[in-house]
């Protein structure tokens, strides 16, 4: 929550917002229903705070200058996303609120909504935001007036959002970041290549495709902070679709299951069937899969896509799924099971590649071509990359393709074809 403390002036970004459409102090007053001089105030704390002149002043209007147009992209891109949250039940909520719910909201509010929603607690928030208790209720008083509903509820485990604080704290952390994107962006206008990117990595892309483009990345901006997340798939979600987490790399969910994010295959990954060097199964001439179901196996969590294709490979082959079964959410984990048992996994070969060509774990001759599944990018729909965040994606798109082998069960294939991948708009 580095950017709360520093967050603009939600009524200055709107001034200059709607100065730059009119090209006019006077019409953006009318509008926003300030004074001219407040508006032209709000301007000039903008510009010095950014430490850079956002508008060229003619006598015939106020234009943009370079920088003014960056950070107008990005409090366009933020505003948009306020405006279009919709969470007030019919009639709860006072009729101009209900028209416009932005006019009324304060960068205040985005900062104790978001420091509630990622603390729980109205107390830890009130500290984290250094403000007394009292205010912060005030301010979440407000807020519920503001919408017309609850944005939080109580719980065994502290405070929870509700069904609408929820989609009011994913927008407010998207709004916020654009802001903080329109700093990056203009310290790179100045040749100060600095900023953060968080990358979720499931893990298949853990192995190399996400290490090697963090790295060419790192290369070219060496100044940019980067932190790479592991978690459940629905939390590394949750973290993109508010905008805490730029990308996410692995096993796509085809179709995507939530309607504001898309997904971008970078390949195709069969699964391979796996045990620890010397197992039973390594010494026999033919094995057939129904060989395996007497032995214990390693599982992953379920709902997974790996479980799901676990259970359509015996299910497809009329055979009885195996009844020792330990389950793992950790590819650290499952690895170890193998190494130190004669359990069996199903997994890609690239998440084994270092066991593997270290003699540690061997693949069984069993082909499942019916395993394969799409690896590649998962991305917020309408999402607007910085410069970083480009070369990030494009990094990404590199090192999968350059990966040397698909490999199979009995074979080593060269990869021959490069994967068309359309940049970020």
């Amino acid at each position: 929550m580095h950017l709360l403390q520093s967050l603009p002036n939600l009524r200055h970004l709107r001034a200059f917002s709607l100065t730059a459409r009119h090209n006019s102090i006077k019409r953006a007053a009318a509008e926003v229903f300030l004074s001219q001089p407040a508006v032209t105030q709000a301007v000039s704390k903008l510009e010095s705070e950014f430490g850079e002149t956002f508008f060229t002043r003619t006598p015939t209007g106020m234009y943009c200058t370079e920088y003014g147009n960056v950070l107008l992209h990005r409090v366009d891109r933020a505003l948009a996303t306020l405006a279009s949250i919709a969470i007030m039940p019919k009639g709860k909520a006072r009729a101009d609120a209900a028209r416009d719910p932005l006019t009324h909201l304060t960068s205040a509010h985005l900062r104790t909504m978001i420091a509630v929603a990622d603390l729980g607690c109205f107390e830890t928030a009130a500290e984290t935001l250094q403000i007394s208790k009292t205010s912060l209720l005030r301010t979440v008083r407000a807020l519920e007036f503001i919408f017309g509903t609850r944005l939080f509820l109580r719980s065994a485990n502290g405070i929870v959002l509700s069904a609408g604080g929820d989609i009011f704290a994913r927008h407010a952390k998207l709004a916020v970041r654009e802001i903080e994107s329109a700093r990056e962006e203009i310290e790179h206008m100045r040749g100060n290549r600095i900023g953060r990117i968080v990358i979720g990595s499931m893990p298949l892309a853990r192995v190399d495709i996400v290490p090697k483009a963090v790295a060419r990345l790192l290369n070219r901006l060496p100044d940019l902070q980067i932190r790479i997340l592991e978690g459940t798939y629905s939390g590394l979600m949750a973290g993109l679709r508010s905008g805490e987490i730029d990308v996410v790399v692995g096993a796509l969910r085809t179709p995507a299951p939530y309607p504001d994010v898309e997904e971008r295959e970078l390949f195709s990954d069969a699964l391979s069937i796996v045990v620890r060097k010397g197992h039973a199964l390594t010494r026999q001439r033919t094995v057939s899969l129904s060989d395996t179901i007497g032995y214990p196996w390693i599982v992953s969590s379920k709902g997974t896509p790996t479980r799901d294709l676990f259970h359509a490979v015996f299910r497809s082959r009329a055979l009885m799924e195996p009844k020792r079964i330990l389950e793992v959410s950790s590819n650290v984990c499952m690895r170890a099971s193998l190494l130190a048992s004669d359990r069996i996994a199903m997994v890609s070969r690239r998440q084994i590649m270092i066991e593997e060509e270290s003699g540690l774990l061997e693949v069984l001759p069993l082909e499942l071509p019916d395993t394969a599944r799409p690896i590649g990018l998962t991305l917020r729909s309408g999402w607007a990359p910085s410069l970083a965040q480009k070369i990030l994606v494009d990094e990404l798109v590199e090192a999968a393709a350059e990966a040397p082998l698909i490999r199979t069960a009995g074979k080593h294939v060269k990869r021959t074809r490069k994967v068309a991948f359309p940049g970020p708009e």
